[in-house]
């Protein structure tokens, strides 16, 4: 039995419980159907709206009239809404003062007046969009949140979309529907196959066949369920220029990042990011709207590089030594305790108890939307942490945290790897000493990559761990990925001990979205990537579903 899942709640700081698996999250969702006025629809789309809405019934999802989900917009919503705009709309008058750009990606009077007035779709409801909406009357125009709405919008499969259709063009295409349809997820329905879309750049294309409802449980419900929504500024605890990226301790990091861009600059796996001013929006209101659910963001790039810093790992007592160190606040119930604001883990190991302090962790990455591969260090690095529990981001000297400087989409999943690794890297070294990986942490740290394709199974590294391709496709930034990420690094922990096989790093498949994995530098894994251009490739090409089929 492995850790609990409360005990990784803790860890990792989420304070409420996370639904982990495909029928849990059924169960807590609820959709509504948007009126869909005269849109024509095609023969496909019709069948394939009338089997989605028995398989949502049939699996639990609660499925609610449209007429039940409108409320009336809260005054006091109404009112800070105006002031808020306001004040946006003062700042671009004193540009001397504020940054008068910034300002105008917020809400402004200006936007404000095209606000759809009426009742809204209460938060919470998941919209379902048939077909061509109407532009002022877009699913997006009738919801209370414009960031804590889920839109699933229904059409035919794109035109251009075939079996020859590239990452690229995939790509393209799901990104100029989003912004058209100001949806999160678009499913293109063809006379025997579907494609889904969203904003982890994959495109599985599914068949129309008797296994519909299974498939819809594992690929639609766990993107519902799990949407993109990105850490913000204020989720973290923030210090500013703590730190120089030429220092004796950061500079080894740093290097490596400016290293290895030019290495996997071959690769092709980390293409150009999307920005929202390239985007087809039918109006600058929904351009508006898309920046909102981006946080603000002036667009998306995909995939992280970063360095988890050397830590000295934290020394694990026997179960029989903790009682006696702590025999006021341990507890066999729990398999994690708190005391003097620090945690501790009791995992089982071959059938024996250890305790484990769960240490801080630290990374050095880059900001969001950063070019990876040809960042500029000076503005491009920051250092994110994980401090029991609490977040944390660093800024390093003569860097000013603007409200531009936003995170990863990818904070949770790289923490989780960080502060697993370290978990775990104590743990094998008690257990067997002259290990590699605790030595390679405690010398150098490790080097953690991501990008949005996976690795050919015949060029898997020995000594490297696979795991995470059963686990649901949810998004990016959700909780449940960073939970997949520390349970998945748990598990390949415990078959490196029980099978007496060395551990050099593990590789996390994250179904639909892409890979993550370890190295002992940057310029490590680049070299790896580069030795055989068959290694990896955009796209689900050699990702391995059950459920997938072929255009």
């Amino acid at each position: 039995m492995g850790i609990s899942t409360e005990a990784i709640h803790r860890i990792l700081g989420f304070e409420h419980e996370v639904p982990l698996n495909p029928r849990e999250m059924a169960q807590d969702l609820t959709v509504t159907f948007f009126p869909r006025g005269d849109t024509a629809l095609s023969k496909h789309v019709q069948e394939f709206v009338r089997r989605l809405n028995e398989a949502l019934y049939k699996i639990g999802v609660q499925i609610v009239p449209f007429e039940n989900v409108l409320v009336d917009v809260p005054k006091s919503l109404l009112l800070k809404r105006f002031f808020y705009a306001l004040f946006n709309s003062l700042k671009l008058l004193t540009p001397g003062i504020f940054d008068a750009e910034e300002a105008r990606r917020h809400l402004t009077l200006q936007t404000l007046w095209q606000i759809k007035g009426g009742k809204k779709i209460k938060k919470g409801i998941t919209i379902i969009v048939i077909g061509e909406g109407q532009t002022g009357n877009l699913a997006m125009d009738n919801v209370m949140s414009f960031s804590q709405s889920q839109v699933v919008t229904i059409l035919d499969m794109p035109n251009n979309i075939t079996q020859e259709s590239s990452f690229q063009e995939h790509f393209d295409t799901a990104f100029q529907l989003f912004a058209h349809h100001m949806t999160n997820i678009v499913i293109g329905v063809g006379e025997k196959k579907w494609i889904l879309y969203n904003f982890n750049a994959s495109h599985p294309i599914y068949p129309l066949d008797e296994h519909f409802e299974e498939i819809l449980l594992h690929s639609l419900i766990p993107k519902i369920a799990a949407p993109l929504r990105p850490p913000k500024l204020h989720h973290f605890t923030i210090r500013e220029h703590t730190f120089s990226i030429s220092d004796d301790i950061h500079k080894i990091y740093v290097e490596d990042m400016i290293e290895v861009g030019p290495i996997l600059n071959r690769t092709g796996l980390w293409p150009a990011g999307k920005s929202v001013h390239d985007l087809m929006f039918r109006s600058e209101f929904y351009r508006w709207i898309g920046g909102v659910h981006l946080d603000y963001r002036t667009g998306m790039s995909f995939g992280f590089l970063a360095r988890q810093m050397k830590l000295q790992l934290p020394h694990v007592l026997t179960l029989e030594e903790a009682q006696k160190k702590f025999k006021d606040v341990i507890s066999i119930k729990k398999d994690y305790f708190k005391t003097n604001n620090h945690l501790y883990l009791i995992v089982t190991i071959q059938k024996k108890h250890f305790v484990v302090p769960v240490p801080n962790v630290y990374l050095i990455t880059q900001r969001s939307g950063a070019d990876k591969l040809h960042m500029d260090p000076g503005q491009d690095i920051v250092k994110i942490g994980l401090e029991q529990g609490k977040m944390i981001i660093e800024t390093p000297e003569n860097v000013i945290l603007k409200s531009n400087y936003k995170p990863s989409y990818d904070t949770y999943v790289m923490l989780a790897h960080a502060v697993g690794a370290a978990i775990f890297g104590a743990v094998l070294r008690h257990v067997r000493p002259q290990s590699m990986f605790p030595k390679m942490l405690e010398e150098n740290g490790m080097a953690l990559g991501h990008w949005h394709g996976y690795i050919n199974d015949a060029y898997i590294p020995e000594g490297w761990h696979v795991y995470g391709i059963d686990n649901p496709p949810v998004s990016c930034s959700s909780y449940q990925s960073a939970i997949y990420a520390f349970q998945g690094k748990e598990q390949s922990f415990y078959h490196s001990i029980e099978s007496e096989t060395e551990y050099k790093g593990d590789i996390h498949i994250e179904p639909q979205h892409g890979t993550n994995i370890t190295f002992r530098s940057l310029k490590e894994l680049g070299e790896f990537l580069t030795t055989n251009q068959d290694i990896s490739a955009l796209g689900n090409k050699y990702l391995k579903s059950p459920y997938e089929a072929k255009i």
